[in-house]
């Protein structure tokens, strides 16, 4: 008996081994626990493997009315209508969602459509009811374009559809649509405005900008291609040229609540926070607030300036005011949600996310060069990202805003470019977001080693705003290596090794031994002359270490642990000043091994503490933490220097044997 032919769907796969069917499953299988951002990595996924999939698509459209994207929950409900065009149900919720979108032309033609395909449908007379609704709006339009019915219906097809290009980033098709219409209107403002956009999110900034200035042209005054101008000037690296717009478009009146958000949307683009809350408190006490259809993004953006001012409360209330009107709003949720951390762990405020300063082409080309480098073996980091920054200068000009005011994934994005590049403009922009207020004190303090290290700081304590205050810190320009320093025979190395292991474990006398031992062979040996003062040390021989270490720093004064060691004796004695004088050259030394880092902190912070200077002791300490954050003292001197009251104080013990 011949086998069953298995169905050619279930042969499709994706995620492994899995079928396609059963991903879709498990998708709507988050969906209904509530697990909307898994579901729609999934399915987007899916989306990409399998393209044009009524399983899929028709998945995504739950998945895109469920959370509320109504442009892609539109997009989905069109795929799923060309790929079922013989489906009633699926047509009236293509009509559906373009009423939900503020599409009434495309709802109305939609509508049309079904009741000639399907007059009889049980829902025929319900559609009739909604097209009789849809006329006042459609007479309207006729009345505003002044053209007969048909091409003035035919113009409002097409301004609807490219606006919809332009929600769903369908770029290309947008455009054309826009241009079919400026053939039309060569003149319309709103086409004009829309196409400056489609312009910018294809990268093409100089059209963007030429296509605006042609706005101005015709209405000097249109707060649209104002706003449109400073984010165009500000991506595209022109900051002064932005600049230029911010004073026109504050004095335009902004009597509609569309306007007053593309006036407060420009001047966050600039950083312009009280400009922003003079705007919305203009168009507060005007009432154009108190409009049915006021974005929540305008008391978003006001909450973002407000908490940048400083203003915290104020900036709360208005994030809630911003989820009162649509819990959705995503941004205003995550600020508020990010004021209510510890202020050493705030990212915020932010006004907008990355998506709405990187162009989609240079992510496009950011994720290639990843992928191209990979297969590059002989590339490093560092000529990567300069060769991006070169394909892209804007970036250089948008590093400073992102670590300013971008949001988290900005920020890092920012960060990690410039770290990678470190070129003198990246060096200067990190230095500045060192010793700003922006940003979590983790990012600061990794900024602010790196421009250390290119000695951008003057000799001696910095300004840092550390866990909500200012602080004076000491910052050292240096490299942390993890290079072997100094080499033995593999004979050596091995005893080494099991000495150093025997007293860890307690053995001193077995270490004592083995490390005389290695003496013989290889007796100039420093680090193990410095491991030998160290068991005599802990035997209670005081005087033999002692002279042991006074021998290797008189030998060689650069040697870390030698210097070190001397430090800690004076310091066992009360002598802190000679222990100063002796940590204070290696402030100025350019390299350290992590062994070395690690006992310098720690013997740094033991002198700070015996001064009874803790808030610098506490200042080293993060230091030490941004550095090597895995290093095995750190947690011993949280607790020490902690503000635990019933926190005991302990003598911190000496650092005596070099590993590394």
């Amino acid at each position: 008996m011949s086998k069953k032919k298995r169905r050619s769907d279930l042969q499709l796969k994706g995620f492994g081994s899995q079928p396609l069917l059963v991903n879709v499953s498990k998708a709507e299988a988050m969906m209904r626990r509530g697990r909307w951002h898994e579901a729609q990595e999934v399915l987007e996924s899916l989306d990409q493997q399998y393209p044009d999939r009524v399983e899929v698509v028709k998945a995504l459209v739950n998945l895109y009315h469920e959370i509320g994207n109504l442009p892609h929950y539109q997009l989905a409900c069109s795929r799923l209508s060309q790929l079922k065009p013989d489906d009633p149900e699926i047509t009236l919720m293509l009509a559906g969602s373009y009423v939900a979108n503020f599409r009434p032309m495309l709802a109305l033609r939609t509508f049309q459509e079904f009741l000639d395909r399907w007059p009889n449908h049980d829902r025929s007379d319900e559609v009739r009811d909604i097209m009789a609704q849809l006329e006042d709006t459609k007479n309207q339009i006729i009345a505003e374009v002044g053209l007969s019915e048909t091409e003035s219906l035919d113009i409002a097809i097409l301004h609807e559809t490219a606006q919809s290009c332009l929600e769903q980033g369908r770029y290309e098709e947008g455009r054309k649509a826009l241009v079919n219409l400026l053939d039309i209107r060569p003149d319309s403002i709103p086409d004009l405005n829309n196409l400056s956009l489609v312009y910018f999110f294809e990268s093409n900034f100089e059209e963007a900008i030429a296509t605006s200035h042609r706005v101005l042209e015709l209405n000097p005054n249109n707060i649209h291609a104002l706003s449109n101008l400073i984010r165009y000037s500000c991506l595209s690296g022109q900051l002064e040229n932005a600049k230029s717009f911010a004073q026109p478009l504050k004095t335009v009146p902004s009597d509609t609540p569309d306007c007053c958000l593309k006036k407060v949307e420009g001047l966050s683009f600039l950083g312009d926070d009280q400009g922003i809350l003079d705007s919305f408190q203009e168009a507060e006490k005007s009432g154009v607030l108190d409009s049915a259809k006021i974005n929540p993004l305008l008391y978003h953006l006001a909450g973002v300036a407000a908490m940048r001012l400083g203003e915290e409360k104020l900036a709360r209330q208005y994030w809630q005011q911003a989820l009162k009107l649509d819990s959705r709003c995503e941004l205003a949720q995550e600020n508020l949600e990010d004021s209510q951390q510890l202020i050493s762990q705030r990212q915020g405020p932010w006004a907008f996310n990355l998506n709405s300063w990187i162009t989609p082409q240079a992510f496009r080309d950011l994720t290639l060069l990843y992928e191209r480098d990979q297969s590059e073996e002989e590339l490093v980091p560092k000529e990567s990202a300069q060769r991006y920054l070169q394909k892209h200068p804007e970036i250089v000009t948008l590093i400073p805003l992102l670590l300013d005011r971008g949001d988290e994934q900005g920020r890092e994005f920012a960060l990690g470019l410039a770290l990678m590049a470190d070129t003198p403009e990246m060096q200067v922009a990190l230095r500045d977001f060192a010793i700003s207020q922006r940003g979590s004190d983790k990012m600061r303090q990794q900024a602010a080693q790196i421009a250390s290290q290119a000695e951008l700081f003057p000799p001696g304590p910095v300004r840092m705003w550390l866990q909500g205050e200012w602080r004076e810190i000491m910052l050292l320009g240096f490299e942390v290596h993890d290079e072997q320093s100094t080499p033995h025979s593999p004979q050596v190395q091995k005893i080494a090794r099991d000495a150093v292991a025997a007293i860890k474990q307690g053995n001193i006398e077995k270490g004592q031994r083995l490390l005389k031992q290695a003496l013989k062979i290889e007796p100039d040996a420093t680090d193990l002359q410095y491991n030998l003062a160290g068991t005599y040390e802990r035997q209670g021989r005081s005087e033999e270490a002692l002279e042991i270490i006074r021998q290797l720093h008189e030998q060689n004064p650069d040697y870390v642990f030698g210097r070190i060691g001397l430090a800690q004796f004076h310091m066992s004695n009360g002598e802190l000043d000679e222990a100063e004088a002796l940590l204070k050259p290696l402030i100025s030394r350019q390299r350290f091994h992590y062994s070395e880092f690690d006992a310098f902190c720690h013997v740094q912070i033991e002198l700070y503490v015996a001064q009874k200077n803790p808030d610098a002791a506490r200042s080293w300490l993060e230091m030490w933490a941004t550095i090597n954050p895995n290093a095995l003292a750190l947690e011993y001197w949280r607790k020490k220097l902690g503000k635990e009251k019933e926190q005991k104080q302990r003598s911190a013990k000496r650092v005596w044997t070099q590993m590394e």
